[in-house]
């Protein structure tokens, strides 16, 4: 089987029953994901919204495809989104993302956690970048590959792993709180 670029391996149909179509509660967003981490990008995109408002035109979930960078299989085979690709953009330097949104979204970032302290989300924000020495989770190094709409299942996260966090955060299978 082939693997993501994240180590997860690659859902390679969009019909596959591991994949998963859910509504981001309130909002007429909805993503395609494994169905085992759908609920923590669920919640994660609840509270993105409230640092800027999401829109389905500008957010992406699957896709099975050749990463943009370097080679094999992109993680949106099942495990990642992008959001406001019309916004803060994609591949993009000088990044177009404004240090109070950084700021906001690596707080954000960090509450997704194992309970051994592991970050379940990686964000494409390039080190560099204005905000990008804030997250302490995965990032990318390189300027070239400043991606900071985009959020990935972190590698070495599994779907126990996914479940347990989801559980001790009181996440539902739809993304709210219980």
């Amino acid at each position: 089987m082939s693997k993501t670029i994240s180590g997860h391996t690659a859902i390679t149909s969009s019909s596959s029953p591991l994949l998963v179509k859910r509504w981001v509660p309130g909002r007429p967003i909805w993503i395609k994901v494994h169905r085992a981490y759908a609920p923590l990008f669920l919640r994660l995109m609840v509270l993105l919204d409230g640092v800027e408002p999401l829109r389905q035109r500008n957010t992406w979930s699957y896709n099975y495809r050749e990463p943009r960078m370097g080679s094999g299989v992109s993680d949106h085979a099942g495990y990642a989104i992008d959001c406001w690709s019309d916004g803060i953009g994609m591949h993009t330097w000088p990044s177009r993302m404004p240090q109070r949104q950084a700021r906001a979204i690596a707080g954000i970032l960090e509450r997704f956690k194992t309970a051994d302290g592991r970050h379940i989300f990686g964000w494409g924000i390039a080190k560099p970048a204005p905000g990008g020495n804030l997250y302490t989770g995965p990032t990318y190094n390189r300027t070239e590959s400043n991606d900071p709409m985009h959020f990935f299942i972190a590698p070495g996260i599994s779907v126990w792993d996914a479940w347990r966090t989801a559980r001790r955060m009181a996440i539902k299978k739809d993304g709210r709180i219980r």
